[in-house]
């Protein structure tokens, strides 16, 4: 089934806007997993192909969701099709079996774990460039309260990190930037203005509890602890 969902595209939160949720802050963090930070990218028309495969196979388990992103600066507004699964696994099974969908080289499926409107989580597909702004050290990260009132995690760059952010952000503008580790992605969102703060928010989307967002927090930081997140189908 074909959902079409209207996207109000985001821009990565400046910490001002938020108030603290009660957390110590980490300071000076090396990361064992890094964060990369790279362009959504499917110039070559990799997620298009999947997203069709699945429109054409309904046994696959998969769904395609659409999305229209507003254009920067009254540009023309873009349409997005993305395939959606219960679990991640589904979506890379899917993938090991069709070995045809495969990305190029330069290219890579991230996933991104979300939550609909029923508060069920599910995983969207994304395509996104190799390599990417990698991310070893932050000079702090801490989990804060954001204008929707739900937890996010809230890191500070360090200077030389920040200064690449602003780069790349300003490259990107009117387009969608992934934060991923690993191949998880955990957020994708538009840019609109180049990043000049050297900070950064990550909404949990798929976060229940104040305890969940503890554990995403450390998990993100290489911590023993890996999220336990609420799971179900879709």
């Amino acid at each position: 089934m074909l959902r079409s969902l209207l996207v109000l595209a985001l821009a990565l939160a400046p910490a001002a806007v938020t108030t603290g949720c009660g957390g110590a802050a980490k300071t000076e963090v090396e990361l064992q997993r890094p964060l990369v930070l790279t362009p959504v990218d499917d110039s070559k028309g990799a997620l298009r192909r999947v997203a069709e495969a699945v429109r054409a196979d309904p046994q696959s388990g998969l769904e395609v969701e659409s999305s229209v992103v507003a254009g920067v600066d009254g540009g023309p507004t873009l349409e997005e099709h993305f395939a959606t699964g219960p679990e991640k696994h589904v979506l890379e099974d899917y993938i090991r079996t069709h070995p045809e969908l495969a990305p190029p080289a330069d290219q890579e499926f991230g996933y991104e774990r979300l939550r609909d409107g029923e508060g069920r989580t599910y995983w969207r597909m994304h395509c996104v460039r190799a390599g990417g702004l990698a991310l070893r050290k932050l000079a702090a990260a801490e989990l804060v309260e954001g204008p929707d009132a739900r937890p996010r995690i809230h890191v500070r760059l360090t200077p030389e990190d920040g200064q690449r952010l602003a780069a790349l952000t300003a490259e990107q503008r009117g387009h969608r930037l992934a934060v991923v580790q690993d191949d998880e992605v955990l957020m994708a969102p538009t840019i609109r203005e180049p990043l000049t703060t050297g900070e950064l928010e990550i909404p949990l989307a798929a976060v229940a509890t104040r305890a969940e967002a503890q554990a995403a927090l450390d998990h993100l930081l290489g911590g023993s602890l890996a999220p336990k997140l609420i799971r179900g189908g879709r």
